[in-house]
């Protein structure tokens, strides 16, 4: 009988913790769990935590700059797993949402944008991606020097494709920033 009673709290108790509505703490945690996974490269286990940071955050009514960053890292993960389709939506939700967000950060509009683009050239959506870097070359100087670095890589690999077409002059401008960011 003891047992018994005690499965049946264990059970309820369990019940009680999934209908518990998610909070931003929770999100924290699961945001935590999906960087921890990222940095041992397990990536499909940050797949999954980040999935759940990211519904939590929604769950809890977060605000619009951890919604943005929940948004950001997941499509950086589905980026890193080759899943550019998915990270391209991912990227353009995180875009909107911090384009929308008081007070806006210039900084995070700007690694968004430079992220969709890598997005859209893994996809041979050059054209596309050239609007968006045109977008945040006045932002790049507020870029972190990490993030600046990578911008710089995502701008020479357009300059090559932009290399010898009607878009040269753009190339030519896209690597000419590249260099300066080193």
């Amino acid at each position: 009988m003891k047992t018994h009673t005690i499965s049946l709290l264990c059970a309820v108790s369990l019940l009680a913790a999934c209908a518990a509505p998610a909070t931003l703490t929770t999100s924290n945690e699961q945001h935590d769990a999906c960087n921890a996974a990222e940095l041992k490269g397990q990536f499909g286990e940050a797949e999954l935590a980040c999935v759940q940071a990211l519904r939590s955050a929604e769950q809890a009514g977060a605000s619009a700059d951890i919604l943005s960053q929940r948004q950001y890292n997941l499509g950086r993960i589905k980026r890193l797993q080759g899943k550019n389709a998915e990270a391209e939506q991912l990227y353009r939700q995180a875009l909107a949402t911090e384009e929308a967000a008081q007070p806006r950060s210039d900084a995070r509009v700007g690694r968004r944008m430079v992220e969709l683009a890598s997005a859209l050239a893994a996809q041979g959506k050059w054209q596309e991606g050239t609007g968006y870097l045109e977008r945040v070359l006045p932002l790049l100087p507020k870029l972190s020097p990490a993030s600046r670095t990578y911008s710089a890589e995502v701008l020479r690999q357009y300059a090559k494709q932009l290399q010898g077409g009607p878009q040269a002059a753009l190339g030519a401008r896209f690597e000419a920033v590249a260099a300066s960011l080193q």
